[in-house]
């Protein structure tokens, strides 16, 4: 009996030594297989030209030091500040998707804004709860970093680029200040947080004509009407995006993997937004506020710059109705609409090579 007990002891062991050991294995050639992707991409979009520039840097602006990833084949082309959305969703790490196809005639500057990325890691001890993370900042963060590009590559004007929250600070940016911009574009471009009534509306006609259970969908939307907070926002939006799926969808979280671009302050922001969904919002809340109640119509509707609008055809979390009639609403000296069929919000990732095209063409008459 004791010996059997001794065998069974020695045979359990040799099992959890032969699992530990594949865990191991599977490990380890999980993250040789991450290396060897990550090296292909790092080939594949590094920049080697004599007078070109893929640096990530950190720039002083608004007393914060905040991080840059500036790319292009020559530094004497036309400068692009990329404006991400969010708030507080940095997308440097996974924008060589679509930059590769701009690099050989713009210099693209990445900006990871205050409070958010790298940025928020680099100035944790000096501003952990973010305090000064505001919409008012954040514009008077982007004038320096206008400031910061026209002196390092001898240009009078950029080309301010916003996608989604982005589209709300590059437009007043744009509105104020056209002396140092020489276009704006924007890209799944915001309006109002309204529109998510319009997309609501849309989902729940939708919804009763297939003949489904509305009354979760329409019970989010009342706790919406009645207070509208971002929580309710996203909590309306989880009912409805089922019905408004996009034909096209990249998938970011494998570009971001695969990035040659990614590092552990990206990796560690990442999984602060996946973590507990309140202490991320709360880390951001003066800006998530702000979206809430704004209104870019408020900003002014005359543009002095060349202006341009780039949406995808499924996008229902800035529709394209309410971008298409801020489009028409405006003057400007030149403006443009293009919508990208099947695309959803971000089109510079669900169809990269259409969506730089689109882009270099518009940018091609307003510079011309």
């Amino acid at each position: 009996m004791r010996k059997a007990r001794i065998k069974r002891k020695v045979r359990f062991c040799l099992i959890l030594k032969w699992i530990g050991t594949a865990v191991i294995v599977l490990l380890l050639t999980l993250i040789l297989f991450l290396g060897i992707i990550r090296a292909i991409t790092w080939f594949a979009n590094h920049i080697r030209t004599e007078n070109g520039i893929d640096e990530g840097v950190y720039v002083t602006l608004g007393g914060q030091d905040q991080y840059l990833l500036i790319r292009g084949e020559n530094i004497n082309n036309p400068v692009i500040i990329w404006l991400h959305g969010g708030p507080s969703s940095p997308d440097s790490f996974v924008n060589y998707t679509f930059e590769k196809y701009l690099i050989d005639e713009y210099t693209i500057i990445n900006w990871d804004q205050r409070g958010c990325g790298r940025t928020y890691f680099q100035n944790i001890e000096k501003d952990p709860g973010n305090e000064t993370a505001s919409f008012e900042q954040a514009q008077s963060d982007l004038n320096e970093l206008v400031n910061y590009a026209c002196d390092r590559f001898h240009t009078e004007k950029v080309i301010i680029i916003g996608h989604s929250y982005g589209t709300m600070l590059g437009s007043q940016y744009a509105l104020a200040h056209p002396d140092k911009t020489a276009a704006y574009i924007g890209v799944g471009q915001i309006v109002t947080m309204e529109s998510d009534i319009y997309s609501y509306e849309d989902a729940l006609k939708i919804a009763k004509e297939n003949g489904d259970d509305t009354s979760a969908m329409e019970m989010a939307y009342q706790t919406f009407a009645e207070n509208n907070t971002l929580i309710n926002m996203i909590n309306l939006r989880s009912q409805v995006s089922k019905y408004h799926v996009a034909e096209k969808e990249a998938n970011t979280i494998w570009l971001g993997i695969a990035s040659p671009y990614m590092g552990i302050d990206d990796l560690r922001w990442f999984l602060k937004q996946a973590g507990d969904f309140q202490d991320y919002i709360q880390l951001n809340q003066h800006l998530f506020d702000y979206i809430m109640t704004a209104d870019v119509r408020d900003y002014g509707l005359e543009y002095q710059i060349p202006v341009g609008f780039i949406s995808g055809s499924d996008d229902w979390t800035t529709p394209v109705k309410f971008s298409e009639d801020y489009c028409d609403a405006i003057s400007a000296p030149d403006k443009q609409f293009h919508c990208i069929d099947g695309c959803g919000h971000s089109p510079q990732y669900d169809a990269p090579e259409e969506f730089c095209n689109i882009l270099k063409n518009m940018l091609d008459t307003y510079l011309e």
